[in-house]
Formats: C-alpha cells, structure tokens, sequence
C-alpha cells in the first residue's frame, strides 16, 4: 500500500525522521532524500527511537546496528508477526498506509538540523569509503574487481546520459553483493529489486531478472513510468550455474536485460587457506558463450577498462533491439582475501537481506 502513497515521506519530513530502507524492493524512499540513511549506515547508532513499518522492515536481532538503548514501535497489519524476531517495545496492529497516515496528522512539525547535518555527514563518509575501493581496484590489472563493477555500473546509472530513476536492478550475487549493493541507489519505488532478501537464496538472480523485466516491459505496478525500459542484472558464477537457463527464456521472449556475471571462479567462500574441492569451478568458464548458445549476445571482460564499453554496448543494444546480453567478468577467488587483495571480502551493508546488517 505504501507503494501508493506518500504518507512515510510525508511522516519522515514534518518531523525530520530519518528513513532506512530494508526488503525485497527499495525506492519507497528516494536515496537522494536529505533524510534517507540507507546510504548512511554509520548514522544508524544515533537514533535513539526505531520505527519498524511493514512486513518487510523486520529483522532479527543484530541485523540492524542501532544503539543498545533505542526503544522498537512496530508497526503490522498482522497482530502475530509482531515481536516474533525481536522484542519490540510497542507494536501497532494497522494497515502499514493508515498508519503513516495518522501518525502524520498527530506529529508536530519539528526541525532537527543536527540530526540532517549527521545523516548528510555519514553519507558522505560512506561515499568516500566507496571511492577509495575503486580506487584501489582499479590497481588489480590482472583480472576485474568488484569495486571497478560496482562504480562503473553505478556511475552509468545515475550519473551519466541516462535518467537516474529509469533502470530497474536485480540486485542479485554473494560476494559481488557486498559491492554493489553499496554503490546501487534507488530514487523511485521498485527501483532496486532483491530476491534472495532474508533466506539467502543462491541462484534466483537470472530467474528473477526475467520476472523483473516483465514487469517493466509490462509497465506494471511501479514500472508503469518506466514501460519498455532495460533492466540490469547481477549475479555471481554459481548463481549463473543455478539459473542461467533463463538466458533462453529472454531469448524467447525478447527481455532487454544486461546479465553482469561476477565470474570468480568459485562459490566465492575463499578467506583464507585453500577451500573444498566442491566450491571451486574450472578457470575462467566462458558464461558469455554459453548465453549465445542460448540466444543471447556475450561480451568477455577481462580488464578493468574494458567493463564499462562493454556495459554501454549491450544497454544500447538491449534498449534498441530488446536483446539480452551476458557481461562475463572475469575476476578470480583471491580477490577475496583482505591480507593479498584489500579490501578483499566486505562486510554487510544492507538490512534483512540474506541477513546483511546495517
């Protein structure tokens, strides 16, 4: 229902409440929102009062960093939900819109500087700590790191010719998450779309981008705006062994989607040591072969300065010819050991999905 309405932006500006975002979409709450903390998790500690609204917004114990003193409101439409992953201080049995409704009729209008100045201060940290991964990425010239991913793909996003609300992300992977998901931004409903949020599914990321794709060529629900549009896609290797027949699915049915695939040789569990037999793939599979094979186009990407030529092409020939593309970027196991590779594996970022904190 809050897709439809702006009654949580109409709450988070009468009392400058700040807004983190959790669940299987994001965008409710524009990332570019003066109040918006879903890019500045180091704010988080501050609040002293937490408002859980919706289903989705509820996580277990430890996945949300708020200060050990800050009192929980919960806010469901289902009186049994309330309490079942973390004891919650006062629970409101509602209609998640009739709520934010009320709850903006009874605030008084208050102005807290300090809190928007803070909020704006950890964004900007958390930004600066993004670019000095780039930057450091861009150092490994033997294979593509994920931070070159992440920035490139994030640049041509929003900051480039095209309109930074118009692509809808499936926000898939496991390792190349803890990047990406950094550097994602989502400026209107369902722009981010998530489908291993909570469980942790492994694979879903192809499948999923097909059904998103629908939606958008659909012009459904959210998308209706943005009718026709590409969408893009991130997964890892396993997750392309999972699902990646759906390469043909989007053959088939003509989806504009770019398939960036995170090819690092493995499940991506290596830290330290030598890892099982079982999580380690052949070197360098060619992923984008075999979405040719099935219908789609492949680029191969192996160097850092060839990811974002290759990004363009295929969103061109996506948005023009409604041809899916599969971005096979070539990265290797080690990039995830901090000690040989830094920053190597991060931690989590992102609230309630596969249980990555904020």
């Amino acid at each position: 229902t809050l897709f439809r309405s702006d009654a949580l932006r109409v709450v988070a500006e009468k009392a400058d409440i700040a807004v983190v975002e959790s669940g299987v979409c994001r965008g409710q709450f524009s990332d570019g929102h003066r109040l918006s903390a879903s890019t500045a998790p180091g704010a988080l500690m501050s609040a002293d009062l937490v408002i859980f609204v919706g289903q989705y917004s509820m996580p277990n114990v430890g996945e949300y960093h708020f200060s050990p003193d800050a009192r929980y409101v919960r806010i469901d439409p289902d009186a049994a939900d309330i309490g079942r992953n973390m004891p919650i201080d006062f629970g409101i049995v509602s209609c998640e819109k009739a709520a934010m409704e009320t709850l903006a009729e009874a605030l008084p209008s208050i102005r807290r500087e300090a809190w928007v100045a803070e909020l704006a201060a950890e964004r900007k940290k958390f930004e600066d700590e993004n670019a000095g991964y780039y930057k450091t990425g861009l150092g490994y010239t033997d294979a593509v790191h994920p931070a070159v991913i992440a920035q490139q793909l994030s640049d041509f996003l929003y900051r480039g010719d095209l309109a930074k609300e118009l692509t809808t992300v499936v926000a898939g992977g496991y390792g190349i998450a803890r990047y990406t998901r950094r550097f994602f931004r989502a400026y209107r409903p369902g722009q981010i779309c998530n489908g291993a949020y909570q469980y942790g599914a492994i694979g879903p990321d192809c499948g999923y981008s097909f059904g998103v794709s629908t939606a958008v060529q659909l012009g459904i629900g959210p998308q209706a705006a943005y009718k026709g549009a590409p969408i893009i896609g991130i997964t890892g290797d396993a997750g392309f062994s999972y699902s990646g027949m759906e390469l043909e699915t989007m053959a088939k049915y003509r989806m504009p989607v770019v398939m960036i695939v995170y090819n690092n040789n493995a499940w991506g569990i290596q830290t330290t040591g030598k890892p099982a037999h079982m999580y380690l793939f052949q070197e360098n599979l060619r992923y984008d072969k075999i979405g040719e094979a099935l219908g789609a186009r492949g680029e191969y990407v192996t160097r850092s300065e060839d990811f974002l030529p290759a990004l363009k092409r295929s969103y061109q020939i996506a948005a023009k010819e409604r041809v899916s593309t599969v971005i096979n970027c070539q990265a290797k196991r080690e990039f995830w050991q901090r000690a040989q590779y830094p920053p190597g594996f991060l931690g989590k970022i992102e609230p309630g999905c596969m249980a990555y904190d904020h």
